[in-house]
This record gives structure tokens, C-alpha cells and sequence, in this order.
């Protein structure tokens, strides 16, 4: 059937201005509300205790004062970047925040890019949630590191659906550009890159293991338990490195003991006890080469290297793995009395022993990286050179401060691997999924939710008539390739962006310094499926009701769309209020609960109204 509101944004606004349509006007309005938003009196608010620190340590560089990265202030990019503000527009609270706010605004013009994936009216609900997300909006006015990584985060996605789908190379250069700029941003960029992978891995296995192998259908079976061994080994492993995250950690009340002058160690030290998580990981790692080598044997390199999923896994794991070398340093650390350098004075301070323990494990990752990245492919110098040479230009403050190359290999992941046991903020568990979620992103948290049921419809059981939107070949307005408007495109794009939003709440739940604006990081992907979930009710709802139903029955959808999302807020917050409900039986008390259970009936009765009224 033919859809007329897609048919609408696509018309022009004028027949004077044919290039312009409905929908870049719409787009465009966005962008200036975006505008608007980030930089309506931005100077205004007093800055806070860490956006000081931002602000002095690039006062000082943009003075010709210099600069050392410190993993404690996170990456150089944004020291940097207001350095840079500075010299352009001068010295003040409002242009500080300059830099944030531009990346911010770009993060909501990417969404423009996602036409493809969201679809035309998906693409306009995502850009507004966008502009209007109380996370988005706060932080995307604040100095601190959210908006790059948050640009990142949604160039890197979007890179690596185009790259899966078209296999351009030139979407390996923006996978690049992503990963180095969430490198030299924040330390967020190892949670992201972890996810990426571990997506990219899963969808890897489920496409080499649907293909039998004729020639090799042992080693099929080898690789099958292999890879089985490896999750076993790796899960049983986090849950014993969870459960024993607090083992060793000095409690309020305990004082570090003098540490032994012949062998280093504190008393409270445990070199000889190796902990039954490092134990179940080794093995699980070993497992996992071994499931490599049967991989190779038994499918092929050829065969390998037509998969675009194994390209993108290769390529970040070379980028990742040099900066991977404090995991065995920090379970050396007691063993060998080797400290991780974490800033210039570290650096400068390491004897010769420990240099070299250093640089062995140094030079033996960066290594295997080489090798690897050019035994796959012949171009890997230039993805290795984009993000090498970013990397080492602001670690090193521009070629000023040789050790921050090494505060920004070693010492961002050594120090945040200590900070996990130190839970700076001491913020409950429940704090994302409970707390920050429900009160300031309960709008894209429940469009999450209504987004994954449609989704799973479309791929399980009644498939939506709408497929993935394909740009406009004649418009010449869509700045990317149309993607493929098959069912297997969309399946990746919706497993991927459920997934992301699904781990980005374990990974920061599980990560021990719970912060308000972590919440950041959750709510670009929901804000995205949340977008692609009303634009399929809104696509669905034109296509039904503008033939077959009368009017008065789409306003009565949206009304009641309207009531039950008010509906929700007001029992989210009166859940979560300073009294919440069924506390007592004193007035007070007995008004928060009337106050809980009137939205909550609402709630309800509105939800399967709606329901009702949207079955078809």
C-alpha cells in the first residue's frame, strides 16, 4: 500500500524550490532548534568542580603553558579542543563549552545519516528526541567528555551497519576516525569497543556456523565445543570476578601496612594466590586461540576474508590490543613489583627493571598487532597510521610531552582498572535502571520498549509493511548509498541497536564509578530505537488510517498515545518520590499512594486502549 506521509515529506515545500523538501525542511527545523538549545545562554551557569579543571588545564595550554595528559582528567582531545576555542573566540564560561556543544550538534545531525536504518519520519521523532533528551541537552552543554564520545559512539554504529552492508572501504576510515576520537576522548572507548566486538563476534559465529563444512565437518564439531568452552569458561570467570570485586580493596577502617624494602609487597599482598577468575580467563583465552586455529583450518582464510564482520573485528582488535597490555601488568603488578605509569612523573620515575618488563610486553602487543593487520590486509598501514597518528599527536601534547604517548597506552586503562574497586560515588547498583532512567529518559525508556516489541513482530511474527526506508535515488539529497531493503539488513540494525542498549545499562550498572552523566551513553541508542519505533506507529498509522479508517480515529490513537505516556511519567515519579506509595496509613502517606495508583490505573487502561486502536 502506498504510504502518503513519506509521499508528503518527499513533495517539495514550494514548487519554486524543488531541491528543498517537506522532510529537509522539517530536518533543518531540528537543526536550528538544536542550535538554539546548546547555545541559548550557555555562559550563564556557574561552572562546576570538574568543568574547572577542564577549563584551567586548557587555559594553561592555550597560554603556551603546556600540557600532560592525566588519566584522572580523562583524554587530551577535549583539553585541546577548548585550547583551541580559546584562541579562536577568547577566554570565557561561554566559549569553553564550545567545543561540547558542537559535537553535540553534530551528534543530532548524524541521525540524518540513519535515514536509511530509521526511516523518513523514524529519522524526524529521532532527531527531535535528540534535540529534547534531558541527557543530550544537559551534557551536551557541559565540558566534559560525553558529547565526543557520544558523536563517536553513533558515527561508529552507523559506520559498521554501512560497512556490513555495502563493504566499502571507505567506511573503515570512519570506523577509524570514530574509535581514535572515543580514544583520545574518554576511557568510555574501551566499554564501546568491548561492545562492538562482542556483537561483531556473535554475528560472526551464527554466519560461519550456518555454513556447513563439507570438506571438514570434524573440526566443525571441534570448533562448535571449542567456542562452547570458551563462553562457559569466560562466563563462570566474570561471575567469580564480580562476586570477589571487592577481594583486596583496604576497607575505611584498614591502613596500608610499609611495604616490605626487599621485595616491595605490602603485607596485605597476595603474590602466590592467583584468583580463580584470571584462572577461568586464561583458559577461556587459550580455549579461544585454539578455536581460531580449528576456524582457519577448517573454513578457510579465503573464505574468512569474505566476511566483512571478521574485517571490522580485525581491524579494532590491532587498534585495542597494544592498550591491553595493563591487564597483565596489573596482575604482575605484586608479582614483580611493577607499577603502571599513569602520568609523566610515573613515567619519568620507572627504573630500568621495570622499563623493561614494560617495553617487552609493549613491543610484543603492538607486534601481533602489525603482523595480524597486515597479513589481512595490505591497506592496514593506513587505517593503523589515521589512528596511531592522531593518537600520538595529542597524547603527546603535539610532539611537547613524550611520556603522555605512554600515560595514554598504559595509563588510561591501568588507572580506571584500579578506580573499578575504589566506586567512586558509591551510587547504588539499580542506579541506571531504576533511578536516572526512569526519571529524565522515561520517554525513550518506554519508546525502547515499544520499539523492541514492534521489532521482534517484524522479524518473528506479523512483519510490518514498512520495510527499511531506501533513500531517494532522484532527490539527490541523501548523502550515503541506500541500504538494501532486505529482511536480513534490517535484522542486524535492530539486533544491533537492542543489543547496545541492553549492554551499554549492564556495562556502566556493572562498572564500579556510577555517575550521572554515564546515563549519557544509554541515551543516544534508546533515543535512536525509540525513533525507529514511533516512526514505524506513525508510518503504519498513515497507511491504515488515511484510507480505511476516518479521522476521528487517528486523533483518538494519538490522544490516547498522549495519555499514556503522561500516564507513565507521573507513575514513575511518584514511584520514585520523596514518599513513595503503600509506605503507611497517615494522610500523607495515603496521598502519595492516590497519587501512585491514578496515573497507574491510567496507565493501563490507556495502554490497552491503545492497544485496542493500533492492532492492525
Amino acid at each position: 500500500m502506498e504510504n502518503k506521509t513519506n509521499n508528503w515529506l518527499q513533495k517539495p515545500i514550494h514548487p519554486a524550490l524543488p531541491a528543498i523538501t517537506n522532510e529537509i525542511a522539517l530536518f533543518a527545523g531540528i537543526m536550528l532548534l538544536a542550535l538554539i538549545t546548546r547555545f541559548y545562554d550557555l555562559g550563564t551557569r556557574v561552572m562546576s568542580h570538574d568543568e574547572s579543571l577542564h577549563t584551567y588545564f586548557s587555559w594553561l595550554l592555550y597560554r603556551g603553558q603546556g600540557y600532560q595528559h592525566t588519566p584522572m582528567m580523562h583524554g587530551p582531545f577535549q583539553f585541546h579542543a577548548l585550547a583551541l576555542s580559546y584562541f579562536l573566540f577568547g577566554v570565557s564560561d561561554f566559549t569553553a563549552r564550545i567545543p561540547a556543544v558542537l559535537f553535540s550538534i553534530a551528534t543530532v545531525w548524524m541521525v540524518w545519516y540513519w535515514r536509511g536504518y530509521l526511516g523518513k519520519w523514524g529519522t524526524i521523532v529521532a532527531g527531535l528526541l535528540m534535540v529534547i533528551s534531558p541527557y543530550m541537552l544537559y551534557y551536551g552543554r557541559y565540558v566534559r567528555n560525553e558529547s565526543y564520545a557520544g558523536f563517536s559512539g553513533i558515527l561508529l554504529l552507523y559506520s559498521v551497519l554501512r560497512y556490513l552492508d555495502s563493504g566499502e572501504k571507505r567506511y573503515l576510515y570512519f570506523i577509524t576516525a570514530a574509535t581514535v576520537l572515543h580514544f583520545t576522548a574518554k576511557e568510555t572507548a574501551f566499554i564501546y569497543t568491548a561492545q562492538i566486538l562482542i556483537f561483531l563476534g556473535i554475528y560472526f559465529i551464527v554466519r560461519v556456523t550456518s555454513r556447513s563444512w563439507q570438506e571438514n565437518p570434524n573440526l566443525y564439531n571441534m570448533f562448535i565445543i571449542a567456542l562452547a568452552a570458551v563462553v562457559l569458561l569466560a562466563g563462570v570467570g566474570a561471575g567469580f570476578g564480580y562476586i570477589n570485586r571487592h577481594e583486596g580493596i583496604l576497607s575505611s577502617t584498614e591502613t596500608a601496612a610499609p611495604a616490605d624494602p626487599t621485595t616491595g609487597l605490602s603485607p596485605h599482598s597476595t603474590p602466590t594466590t592467583i584468583p580463580v577468575s584470571t584462572i577461568l580467563f586464561v583458559a577461556a583465552f587459550a580455549l579461544l586461540l585454539g578455536a581460531a586455529v580449528i576456524l582457519i583450518l577448517g573454513y578457510g582464510w579465503a573464505n574468512l576474508l569474505k566476511e566483512r564482520s571478521f574485517d571490522i573485528i580485525l581491524l579494532l582488535m590491532t587498534f585495542v590490543l597494544p592498550m591491553l597490555v595493563p591487564f597483565p601488568l596489573n596482575w604482575l603488578e605484586t608479582r614483580l613489583n611493577v607499577v603502571i605509569p599513569t602520568d609523566a612523573a610515573s613515567v619519568a620515575s620507572l627504573d630500568t627493571r621495570a622499563m623493561f618488563i614494560i617495553g617487552i610486553f609493549t613491543a610484543v602487543f603492538f607486534a601481533i598487532s602489525i603482523l595480524v593487520g597486515l597479513i589481512w590486509s595490505r591497506d592496514w598501514w593506513k587505517y593503523a597510521a589515521l589512528f596511531w597518528g592522531v593518537f600520538t599527536i595529542l597524547y603527546t601534547t603535539v610532539f611537547t610531552n613524550a611520556p603522555g604517548f605512554f600515560t595514554g597506552l598504559l595509563g588510561s586503562l591501568g588507572y580506571w582498572l584500579v578506580q573499578q574497586g575504589v566506586e567512586r560515588g558509591s551510587q547504588p547498583e539499580y542506579y541506571y535502571l531504576l533511578i536516572q532512567i526512569p526519571i529524565y529518559e522515561f520517554l525513550t525508556a518506554i519508546g525502547s520498549i515499544v520499539a523492541i516489541i514492534l521489532g521482534l513482530r517484524k522479524l518473528f511474527g506479523q512483519k510490518s509493511d514498512v520495510p527499511i526506508e531506501e533513500a531517494d535515488s532522484e532527490s539527490n539529497i541523501d548523502p550515503v548509498m541506500p541500504v538494501e531493503s532486505d529482511n536480513s539488513s534490517f535484522a542486524i540494525f535492530f539486533s544491533l541497536l537492542v543489543f547496545w542498549v541492553i549492554t551499554s545499562i549492564i556495562a556502566f550498572t556493572v562498572a564500579g564509578e556510577r555517575m550521572p552523566w554515564l546515563t549519557y551513553h544509554m541515551a543516544w541508542p534508546m533515543v535512536l530505537l525509540t525513533g525507529w519505533g514511533i516512526g514505524q506507529i506513525l508510518d503504519n498509522l498513515s497507511d491504515t488510517t488515511v484510507d480505511e479508517k476516518p479521522w476521528w480515529k487517528t486523533a483518538t490513537s494519538l490522544v490516547v498515545l498522549a495519555v499514556f505516556v503522561l500516564g507513565a511519567f507521573n507513575t514513575i515519579q511518584a514511584l520514585y518520590g520523596a514518599t513513595p506509595p503503600f509506605q503507611g496509613t497517615e494522610l500523607a502517606q495515603l496521598q502519595a499512594t492516590s497519587a501512585f495508583l491514578f496515573p497507574f490505573v491510567t496507565m493501563v487502561l490507556s495502554g490497552g486502549l491503545l492497544a485496542y486502536l493500533m492492532k492492525e
